[in-house]
């Protein structure tokens, strides 16, 4: 029974022994230093049986002191059933060590079994730019040059921060305009009503006091005439365009069809007025119909 344990293990040793004769695996870097961050090629050169399947690491594989940045195959080599495998890892390191090495395993994948074999230590000078490092240094003491001179610098915009300022003031302007939009062209509409009124009324009060201290039947029409434009663009009917007759229809009111009745007999009949009464319903007139324009709108 001893015996047939000790042949067992016998076996055992001796294939693994085999196997480590079998796979060989090198590494070295391809320069002899390397400074901080810069990039280091690290190249893997393994040769074993040709039916075997041999895996070397990838990107997942900690390559500390040095941080893994890509890594390029080369197609595999088989001469007298022996295959070659090489792969150029790219590295960088960012530790500051003087000296630094790296050996990195190579996975035998057999059936029902996965074995790593190490490779050889290779070893890499860093290159260190600051050769000494105080521990102190005071500001007087530092190798400082003073310039007080002003130094231009372009002006950079920053189109991303005014993109986003002004899509923030259109989002804000529309949504104020469908929020109270009808209230600002109602205050707007109603402020450009008012101030038309006003002007009507000064310059009809003007050509009032023109007729008053000499009348002339086109003093008398200049008046009437002024008070058809401001009508028609009130309440937007064609009083330029219509004679008394026509007036009469559209409005359907009698003491303004008596007024501009009297007025046209003074025209036409070159009879000055003993008063301007009838001057002063049309401005009467005018008044009411926009006191009503103004309620409409303040209500609607």
């Amino acid at each position: 029974m001893f015996n047939r344990v000790f042949i067992s293990i016998l076996i055992v040793f001796s294939t693994l022994v085999l196997h480590a004769q079998d796979v060989r695996i090198v590494a070295r870097f391809k320069t002899d230093s390397v400074k901080l961050g810069e990039p280091v090629e690290y190249l893997v050169t393994t040769k074993y049986p040709s039916q075997w399947q041999v895996l070397l690491p990838d990107s997942t594989f900690s390559f500390s002191p040095f941080d893994f940045q890509k890594k390029i195959y080369f197609p595999t080599h088989t001469i007298n059933e022996v295959s070659t495998d090489s792969v150029l890892y790219v590295l960088s390191t960012f530790e500051i060590d003087s000296i630094q090495t790296l050996r990195i395993p190579a996975f035998v994948v057999l059936s029902g079994d996965c074995t790593a074999y190490e490779s050889n230590v290779d070893t890499v000078i860093f290159k260190h730019l600051v050769s000494q490092l105080p521990d102190s240094l005071s500001a007087e003491q530092l190798p400082l040059k003073t310039n007080t001179e002003y130094n231009a610098v372009s002006w950079l915009f920053n189109y991303p921060v005014f993109s986003l300022v002004a899509g923030a003031i259109v989002l804000i302007f529309i949504l104020v305009w469908l929020i109270f939009g009808k209230k600002i062209k109602r205050y707007f509409t109603i402020k450009q009503l008012t101030k038309n009124h006003q002007e009507f009324i000064l310059n009809y009060d003007t050509a009032l006091e023109k007729l008053k201290s000499s009348f002339t039947p086109e003093s008398a029409e200049g008046s009437v005439t002024i008070w058809k434009k401001y009508m028609e663009n009130l309440v937007t009917k064609p009083y330029t365009k219509s004679t008394t007759r026509e007036l009469k229809e559209i409005e359907n009111n009698e003491s303004l069809v008596d007024a501009l009745q009297v007025i046209d007999r003074s025209i036409y009949g070159r009879i000055p007025p003993e008063t301007l009464e009838s001057f002063m319903n049309l401005k009467e007139f005018s008044t009411i119909q926009f006191n009503k324009k103004v309620e409409e709108l303040t209500n609607g």
